[in-house]
């Protein structure tokens, strides 16, 4: 089966792969399609590959969208997510795909069996097992101890069927198990089929779930031997993708745009034709969105909290709000639009404009482009679509890069104690921003304690992951609901045109014009924020809880006996 089209992995409905796989290679074989036996499947590398393409299909995230509006880094004009509010159930939230995990360990016992040859065998073993280890953990991120099941189920024996949910600890240890399997059993790399989850993309997610489980989510009181396996497991990673050329990329604006850059560890590909494309309608300037509008605004704590050029914090009593954009850190401008920056996108630029997000005088907007914050997502915008095409947006998703690794390397190094590791890395992500390295060579990083550090990886896992899905869990995984309870009520700013100034328009420079404006820091939501400490662990939901009788409720919730922290 040929998957290798402009290089890119294409997730397909199944039954579409089968029939491309049984018949693409021979146009004119008249072969009736619908007489293929199950059991061909694994006698037959084309047709077992299409089974895991659909694994593929099933668990491989996507472009994240609108997601920052789950915790403090955007906002949802004036409404709350359950969770924020504090007025979540069980039923709020649910990750558990036995489904595909049934997929999985049918592939997993039907290889054993197959007569394909076993080098295919061991690198479709080894993606299935990655897969059942990324499954497994994200139950676990979201429900803490969940059933686990590692066979195909005899559906007639119910004690089978009806199984437990196993200890936390005993999921990990499985994920882990799985982990370390399919890094023995996957290729370097995929040539020609990028995209594919290799062994550099397996250790880096061996990284990412032991650092969630050393963290106080699974681990309230500090142990060792979690982060020590957490740091051994991320500096494994690193040395591997290093020698295999993996590294930050010298410019954070080129991360999304330059496909495969050296920064990509694990990706979903993107193209129009004729992979999936995936939806920026809601995210774009509210002229061009399309079917759906402010999506992702970014919030003004998180505006806020991108660093000056020399690493100094933004510090608005000092550094006014009318001139916020000078001197900020690189990331800064990739990833927010403010009133007067150039988003570059294809409809402003064919009429030649920046944006411009102010109101006028007397409250109505003139700008044209307001927002609830006077700001708009900037990072991995593809800026090559247009209102029309908005549908159609074929930046790839890279759900894990490198900058990811280094950091969990150096969260963990932290909290072994190894101070210069841990700020080494912070100096790393910050000259990467472009931030100055100042007289002693710190970038701006002041902190020096185990605890200031820590506090220091939390403000640089905000500004440098933005937009990428990370906010609400990172804060789960600290146990650091204080820092969204304390928000209160999530904040933007208001920029008015001054009476009797005249509106800037097109390409007028913002250097030139910001006096013609005045500010104001508003409030967006229209109820505090109330994130509940049960939260760090979601409940089990009521349609499993009414399907067996030998699933606990989690503790914490409806008067659950089960232990997460087990």
């Amino acid at each position: 089966m040929n998957m290798n089209i402009h290089k890119k992995i294409y997730i397909l409905p199944l039954t579409v792969l089968l029939l491309c796989t049984a018949g693409c290679e021979k146009i004119l074989d008249k072969k009736d399609l619908r007489s293929i036996n199950p059991g061909d499947v694994w006698n037959d590398v084309g047709l077992a590959t299409a089974f895991v393409n659909n694994i593929y299909g099933d668990l491989m995230t996507g472009f994240p969208t609108n997601e920052g509006g789950g915790s403090d880094e955007c906002t949802d004009n004036g409404e709350m997510r359950t969770f924020l509010a504090g007025v979540a159930t069980i039923d709020s939230y649910s990750y558990l795909p036995y489904g595909t995990v049934l997929k999985i360990n049918m592939a997993l016992q039907n290889l054993e069996t197959g007569t394909i040859p076993e080098a295919d065998k061991s690198k479709l073993r080894g993606q299935v097992l990655f897969w059942r280890a990324w499954a497994y953990f994200y139950m676990v991120r979201a429900h803490a101890g969940v059933p686990l099941v590692l066979n195909v189920q005899d559906v007639s024996d119910k004690e089978e069927l009806f199984v437990p949910r196993s200890k936390t600890s005993e999921c990990i240890a499985q994920v882990v198990k799985d982990l370390n399997d399919a890094i023995a059993l996957l290729p370097d790399a995929w040539p020609g089929e990028e995209g594919r989850i290799d062994k550099g993309a397996a250790m880096a997610f061996k990284g990412r779930v032991l650092l969630y489980y050393a963290s106080p989510q699974f681990t309230p009181t500090s142990n060792a031997s979690r982060w020590q396996a957490a740091y051994d497991a991320n500096k494994e990673a690193l040395d591997y993708l290093t020698g295999k050329g993996k590294g930050l990329m010298d410019n954070f604006s080129d991360i999304w745009y330059q496909e495969l850059n050296k920064e990509v560890i694990m990706v979903r590909r993107y193209a129009a034709v004729p992979a999936p494309t995936h939806s920026q309608a809601g995210m774009r300037p509210i002229l061009y969105s399309k079917d759906a509008a402010n999506q992702d605004i970014p919030s003004l704590k998180l505006v806020n909290a991108f660093p000056m050029k020399d690493g100094s914090v933004f510090n608005p009593a000092t550094t006014s709000y009318d001139t916020l954009f000078k001197n900020r850190d690189e990331r800064f401008y990739a990833s927010i639009a403010y009133n007067g920056s150039d988003m570059g996108l294809k409809d402003m630029v064919d009429i030649g404009t920046y944006i411009w997000t102010y109101w006028g005088p007397n409250g109505n907007v003139i700008g044209p482009l307001g927002t609830p914050t006077s700001f708009y997502r900037q990072k991995g915008l593809d800026k090559t679509i247009t209102q029309q095409t908005a549908n159609a947006a074929t930046v790839d998703w890279i759900e894990i890069r490198f900058a990811e690794v280094l950091m969990n390397f150096g969260e963990a190094a932290n909290e072994l104690d190894k101070t210069s590791e841990a700020l080494n890395v912070l100096y790393q992500i910050r000259e990467r921003a472009g931030i100055l390295p100042g007289n002693d060579g710190h970038y701006g990083i002041t902190a020096a304690s185990k605890d200031a550090i820590r506090e220091a990886y939390m403000n640089e896992w905000f500004v440098e992951f933005a937009f990428e899905n990370k906010r609400w869990w990172d804060l789960r995984r600290w146990r650091r609901f204080d820092v969204l309870n304390t928000v209160n009520r999530r904040t933007g700013l208001r920029y008015t045109l001054k009476a009797g100034q005249t509106g800037p328009s097109h390409y007028d420079d913002i250097n030139t014009v910001w006096n013609r404006f005045t500010w104001e820091v508003v409030t967006v939501d229209t109820r505090d924020i109330d994130v509940k400490d049960n939260y760090y662990f979601y409940g089990m939901p009521r349609g499993v809880l009414e399907r067996s009788t030998n699933i606990e409720q989690t503790q914490g919730w409806d008067g659950g006996t089960f232990d997460p922290l087990q």
